[in-house]
């Protein structure tokens, strides 16, 4: 039976070594992620499956919640939550487990990095065709929990299409397998996808299989610079012509004054990628635009440069909408951050050219967390323009004010998948939409 008051982080970072062996101790919650609170929590790791089993059975029998997290990169994503009983970090699990190169299929723990990763699949010559707006520190199992993607999306999908399989332990102590352990799975539901953005409410990912592309044999960007109209018609032209570009994306500054750069990215062999860099300068010549190209290493560092901006910035907004109303709000866009931002130079802001997602990043004003509504121009823009707006990162008071609303239906739908896997409300509360 669940106690009647929960005791202290110090006396439960006591009790749980006690019952599970393993190192416990209390901190404040401002430790794990500064953006947390001053609370104390007692702060847990786990180095394998049967560490998260061992917290989650003591969390169940004493009702403890249990906040599963890795590097705690993306804690200041989405609602502020409650603080938990229980911190559990599965950064030590850190494994890859299996990987079959021929099958283009690994297998690894939520606790790697992409940087790690990334490290093990380019000796096989081998990628992860994902590049969501985060450091190389970023944990594979935190990416997958907030469900991010990046520009590679126009061409192989958000994670949600790369992961093919998850091992995942349930509050009440089941461990499932969603998915198989091959690409080709059309078995059964696909409950692969309903973890992947859950924030952790649902269960605590373990164990995470993902398809693989070759590495490309070469990297060429075209960066179109100009106006932003005249780069949106470009791309119209480009998304309507038969070239096939990896990245397509329109990127906005303080550094760049009033233009835009359009940069285009082919992962094609070098003669395809020549023959589409050839046609991109066509294009823009009949739109008075220039182009410079990057290749290779360099190509890589621009990417690189730009998905360090947005995840540097300590408020990301998302924009989703049709490519054609994105780019067209992007103007208004980066002057409404502009004038919310500390320093107009810190603004940057990316639109994905066939995804339809685009962010703006920058570094608050001092008195933009006291106001009633903070982001409330950019929220304007949005509204007016039919696009979605979701806070991605920003102080839990600018989250709080800024909280995403869910049809009725919708949202009961959540709730009860919610009551489902976790009825008594143990597992990262209050991190999802509608307070679950």
């Amino acid at each position: 039976m669940p106690l009647q008051s929960k005791p202290l982080p110090v006396d439960t970072a006591d009790a749980l070594h006690d019952a599970t062996g393993l190192p416990a101790r209390a901190v404040p919650m401002c430790t794990v992620h500064p953006g947390e609170s001053s609370k104390d929590t007692c702060a847990v790791e786990a180095k394998c499956e049967a560490d998260v089993l061992a917290v989650l059975a003591y969390a169940r029998e004493l009702g403890l919640t249990v906040l599963p997290y890795g590097s705690g990169r993306h804690l200041a994503y989405g609602p502020p939550g409650e603080v938990p009983d229980l911190a559990l970090t599965l950064r030590p699990m850190n494994r890859v487990t299996s990987f079959s190169p021929g099958d283009l299929v690994v297998s690894a723990e939520p606790g790697i990095t992409i940087g790690e990763l990334a490290s093990v699949l380019a000796q096989r010559g081998l990628m992860l065709p994902f590049d969501p707006p985060a450091p190389a520190d970023a944990t594979l199992g935190g990416l997958l929990s907030t469900g991010l993607s990046g520009p590679r999306r126009a061409l192989y999908g958000s994670l949600r299409d790369l992961a093919i399989s998850l091992r995942v332990a349930l509050a009440d102590g089941r461990v499932i397998r969603t998915g198989a352990k091959v690409v080709k799975n059309v078995a059964g539901y696909d409950m692969t996808k309903l973890f992947i953005g859950a924030c952790g409410t649902l269960g605590v990912v373990t164990e995470i299989t993902l398809k693989l592309r070759p590495l490309p044999m070469h990297r060429e960007t075209a960066l179109v610079r100009g106006p932003a109209a005249a780069l949106a018609e470009l791309r119209s032209r480009i998304a309507q012509s038969t070239l096939v570009p990896s990245r397509i994306e329109m990127v906005g500054g303080a550094d760049l004054g009033s233009d835009f750069v359009l940069a285009v990215d082919c992962d094609e062999p070098r003669s395809s990628a020549k023959a589409q860099t050839d046609a991109i300068r066509a294009m823009s010549r009949d739109f008075g635009l220039t182009v410079d190209v990057v290749e290779g290493e360099h190509a890589d560092a621009w990417w690189s440069d730009l998905a360090q901006s947005l995840a540097e910035r300590q408020v990301c907004i998302r924009l989703q909408g049709p490519p054609t109303s994105l780019f067209a709000a992007m103007p208004r866009a980066l002057e409404a951050a502009s004038a919310l931002a500390e320093r107009a130079e810190s603004v940057v802001l990316s639109a994905g050219g066939l995804t339809g997602v685009a962010r703006i990043a920058f570094q608050p004003a001092r008195a933009i967390p006291d106001r009633p509504a903070p982001l409330g121009a950019i929220a304007d823009l949005a509204a007016g323009a039919s696009l979605d707006m979701v806070v991605e990162r920003a102080p839990a008071e600018v989250r709080a004010k800024h909280q995403p609303t869910l049809a009725p239906a919708s949202l009961a739908l959540m709730q009860r998948l919610k009551h489902t896997f976790d009825p008594a409300n143990l597992l990262s509360p209050g991190r999802f939409v509608g307070g679950m």
